[in-house]
């Protein structure tokens, strides 16, 4: 037992997490085995090169036509040479524990779960090669609307929600007003487990920018430690305040140092924090009962 991690995880899962870290991991395999000893239904969604596995809604709510259907996404692939804890081994074993937790309550509610695979992209890979672009278009196909997605990278250090908006960094201008409504609402939620601070400051990206770039609305959550959400929102801050300045517009901004691990050997199991799996618990429930209104134009 001392050799797994200190968190607020069961023992089984804490040995799965490690063992889904490993160097030789198959995080397919690994992660199907995790599925079936919870007793957890799933499917697997074959789009190309990629293998995308659905878990269905425990205790599903009869579907509500006045809000949107909020689709939690995390990547369980990971680039070669890394561990892959935080990116994103943690958000894999919060939502896989969440939908136990549901499923416990009894709470009826229309969240449902897909953990994407072909997240990462090479240097030579574009952004319509990522999966979630893919499996977009594969939902466009199955005419597939009114659904929300919240995409969970990068959240099992720190203790302060931060979110973005990919459109802003894809090169796409057009925003279309069911996005840019969805973006607002998801953006009231998050701010109620930030002191009602403004963290909507993350410029990486994730599985949202496929999911934006295939036309359906999408924010990126992550998690970081107070004092790095706080030295990076200063710096949008100081941005934005010179908003005609050439100079600060391509300013580069300087990533957290808790990011500063992902892709590398560093980004360990050890590294994970206690206090960001009991945030992002804390955060699922609450968005299980949350609802988000559709724009009245959306059928």
């Amino acid at each position: 037992m001392s050799d797994l991690p200190r968190l607020p995880l069961p023992e089984e899962d804490l040995k799965e997490l490690r063992q889904f870290c490993s160097e030789d991991a198959n995080r397919q395999e690994i992660l199907i085995e995790s599925l079936k000893r919870r007793g957890i239904p799933y499917e697997i969604i074959p789009i190309g090169k990629a293998q995308h596995i659905a878990l269905p809604t425990p205790n599903a709510a009869k579907m509500d036509r006045q809000y949107y259907r909020v689709t939690l996404i995390a990547h369980y692939d990971r680039v070669r040479e890394s561990p892959g804890a935080n990116d994103n081994a943690a958000c894999i074993f919060q939502l896989m524990n969440h939908w136990e937790e549901i499923r416990k309550l009894g709470w009826q509610h229309r969240t449902q779960i897909i953990f994407t695979d072909r997240e990462e992209l090479t240097e030579k890979m574009k952004p319509t090669d990522q999966g979630s672009w893919f499996l977009a278009r594969h939902l466009k196909r199955l005419k597939v609307k009114n659904v929300l997605f919240l995409v969970l990278d990068m959240c099992g250090i720190g203790n302060t929600p931060v979110w973005g908006f990919s459109l802003r960094k894809s090169g796409t201008r057009r925003v279309e007003n069911s996005i840019s409504n969805s973006y607002k609402a998801m953006e009231d939620f998050l701010k109620s487990y930030s002191n009602d601070q403004d963290f909507g400051v993350n410029p990486m990206f994730s599985d949202d920018l496929g999911l934006l770039l295939g036309g359906y609305p999408a924010i990126q959550l992550s998690i970081l430690p107070r004092n790095e959400a706080l030295c990076l929102a200063d710096q949008y801050r100081r941005i934005k305040a010179n908003p005609d300045n050439p100079a600060g517009i391509h300013q580069r901004i300087e990533l957290p140092k808790t990011w500063g691990i992902s892709h590398g050997p560093n980004d360990s199991v050890d590294t994970l924090d206690h206090n960001a799996f009991l945030l992002m618990a804390r955060i699922l429930r609450g968005l299980a009962q949350y609802r988000f209104p559709l724009p009245r134009f959306v059928t």
